[in-house]
């Protein structure tokens, strides 16, 4: 009997043991329109339980003090509300290719994205431009711009039913050194630009000066929530293709400057000249429509850059013609639609915003002025959408504590980000990605 008390009690202090020591893995993905908004969320969570370097550590691939930018990212440390050590992983793919890893992640593999490892931490505090070590991992959490209803991607249904936890505002933008003139874009001018890929400046500015200087389109490919949300808001239709250039590999070689366009070929790159800044992975693949022009950039940021550069002599080249310009040291403008918290970005760097349907809003430090939020609240402005954080299966306690804290710290995080709003500051409300505004009565 002595014996078998003091087995059970070196088994209760084990078990006593493993749990003090429990170990919580969060893994996220989707949104890179909203990536600001999260990791402010989760970091300030963290800083309730103490400051960086002490309670918890934080590795990155952006640049130092940038974390809210970064793309991929791992905390590690101590949680409130969570005993142990807590480690939770973020890599923003866009809100459909998220939907898509963590829905059916577990059957396609070579879908999921790749992660940080809490390897990447390798001091005290941030760690910053952290490329490796990485894994691919079944993530558990996406956050999307759009339903899932939205997306190709109908089972299985995550969960919960209302997913929504904010708004994600958007803007649009034309690259650095675009004309006074130019000020706004209308949905009908966007929808034209989007279906031909190239339209004279003079569309959007009236002028007939404007007439041989060329607006090309550019923007996501097809595992993008920004691309979802640029088709639905204006009625062009999230599955319809589109025609869409982006910058080569060559062409960005220099600082500041892009020298030479591709219309995206399909597979997302080509060779030679037709090599593209981003490679493969500018592939729209998720919707079956893999040709070319519909592709765009897989990466919000990589987007965001380039708008801050200055197109003033571009080659421009096409697939379907091969290795030879079909413009050659041409100006030219290109327009897309971001985040605003990517835009607000980009503007401080060169990039001009642009109105809507001739309205704007300006994303500030704070967020945004009160005039510019009554716009969005009250539905003059409708460059936005619900953004929804999704889960496959069900939670954990300890992943539904985190899950919990991070709803809690989005309010304060949008705010502080320009990345939205919150769900409660609205007047208005929508159906549907793109659907009519309206005030529920």
């Amino acid at each position: 009997m002595k014996l078998k008390n003091i087995l059970l009690g070196a088994t209760a202090l084990a078990a006593a043991s493993s749990a003090a020591h429990a170990q919580t893995e969060i893994t996220i993905t989707g949104a890179t329109a909203f990536r600001t908004a999260t990791l402010q969320a989760i970091q300030n969570a963290y800083n309730a339980s103490g400051a960086l370097g002490t309670a918890y550590n934080v590795a990155h691939d952006g640049s130092a003090g940038n974390l809210t930018a970064s793309n991929k990212a791992v905390f590690v440390g101590t949680f409130p509300g969570v005993s142990g050590t807590t480690t939770i992983r973020t890599s923003f793919n866009g809100s459909t290719e998220g939907l898509r890893a963590v829905a059916l992640g577990d059957v396609q593999p070579e879908h999921r994205p790749s992660f940080l490892t809490a390897a990447a931490i390798t001091a005290a505090g941030e760690n910053a431009a952290k490329t490796s070590p990485t894994e691919t991992v079944h993530p558990k959490f996406s956050f999307s711009d759009v339903l899932q209803s939205t997306s190709p991607i109908a089972s299985p249904v995550l969960n919960p039913a209302d997913a929504r936890v904010g708004v994600v505002t958007f803007t649009f933008l034309a690259n650095e050194g675009a004309p006074a003139n130019w000020t706004n874009v209308t949905a009908q001018q966007w929808k034209a630009l989007l279906a031909n890929g190239v339209q004279p400046l003079a569309l959007f500015t009236g002028s007939s000066d404007d007439q041989g200087t060329l607006v090309f389109a550019t923007g996501r490919n097809d595992g993008s929530g920004t691309r979802s949300t640029y088709l639905a808001e204006p009625g062009y239709g999230v599955a319809r293709s589109v025609q869409q250039y982006v910058a080569t590999s060559a062409g960005v070689a220099t600082a500041g400057v892009i020298s030479a366009i591709a219309r995206v070929p399909a597979g997302g790159t080509g060779t030679g000249n037709l090599a593209t800044a981003g490679g493969a992975a500018n592939a729209s693949t998720l919707w079956g429509n893999d040709v070319a022009g519909n592709g765009g950039y897989s990466s919000g940021s990589t987007l965001r850059d380039h708008m801050a550069r200055t197109t003033a002599l571009v080659d421009v080249y096409d697939p379907e013609v091969g290795q030879d310009p079909v413009l050659e040291d041409t100006p030219l403008f290109l327009l897309t639609f971001l985040s605003t918290a990517d835009a607000r970005t980009a503007a401080s760097n060169g990039a001009k915003l642009l109105t809507y349907n001739g309205v704007g809003v300006t994303p500030i430090s704070g967020g945004f002025s009160a005039e510019d939020k009554a716009k969005i609240t009250n539905g003059q402005y409708s460059a936005w959408g619900f953004q929804q954080l999704y889960y496959r299966g069900s939670l954990t306690t300890n992943e539904n504590a985190v899950y919990s804290r991070i709803l809690t710290n989005l309010p304060a995080a949008l705010t502080s980000t320009a990345n939205g709003l919150t769900i409660g500051e609205m007047s208005v409300t929508r159906s549907n990605d793109g659907a009519p505004i309206y005030f529920p009565l």
